[in-house]
């Protein structure tokens, strides 16, 4: 076998295995620092009491997160954000690809940490916030979506992106 040939056999998956350990393994905090803010989409849904809300209705500071009953991920995070509900975080859920009676027995079960859930049963405002699963959270400021984590909300994810947005947003009001 040729030297070239034996070098790039060699080299190929180097290359192929540091790529994807860049990709797969950037830190969340290096992600958020390349989102660019937009506007919330608008919509037209009801929560899960069968009130209508609609986008216009989440003005300040809020914290939307994601949830579905049947998301594991879910109820490990829901604890932490029972203690950002106990700080006086507003957060609003919204209940992706759920029926609203499981979402309610679930909430009844495990506590609700929301001032309301949007009720999402096609998913349709989470795949126009590009939603790609359940958990992920989004920071809203005046309508703005300027932040967005997937995965379970920590104290690390809390701390390094949401929590110091929100400081400069309540200093600046």
């Amino acid at each position: 076998m040729n030297k070239p040939l034996r070098f790039s056999i060699v080299l190929l998956p180097i290359i192929i295995f540091s790529f994807f350990a860049k990709v797969l393994l950037v830190e969340e905090d290096e992600k958020f620092l390349k989102f660019n803010a937009k506007n919330l989409p608008f919509f037209e849904l009801n929560d899960l009491d069968g009130v209508a809300v609609k986008s216009q209705s989440l003005d300040g500071i809020k914290l939307v997160n994601v949830w579905a009953s049947w998301c594991i991920t879910c109820l490990v995070e829901h604890p932490f954000l029972t203690k950002l509900s106990d700080e006086n975080i507003q957060i609003v859920g919204l209940n992706y690809k759920d029926s609203s009676e499981k979402a309610n027995a679930w909430l009844q079960k495990n506590g609700n940490p929301y001032i309301f859930s949007i009720y999402d049963p096609r998913g349709d405002l989470a795949f126009d916030l590009g939603v790609t699963g359940a958990p992920e959270s989004f920071l809203l400021i005046d309508n703005q979506v300027i932040a967005h984590t997937q995965g379970e909300m920590t104290q690390r994810k809390w701390e390094t992106i949401f929590y110091p947005l929100i400081n400069k947003a309540r200093k600046t009001k």
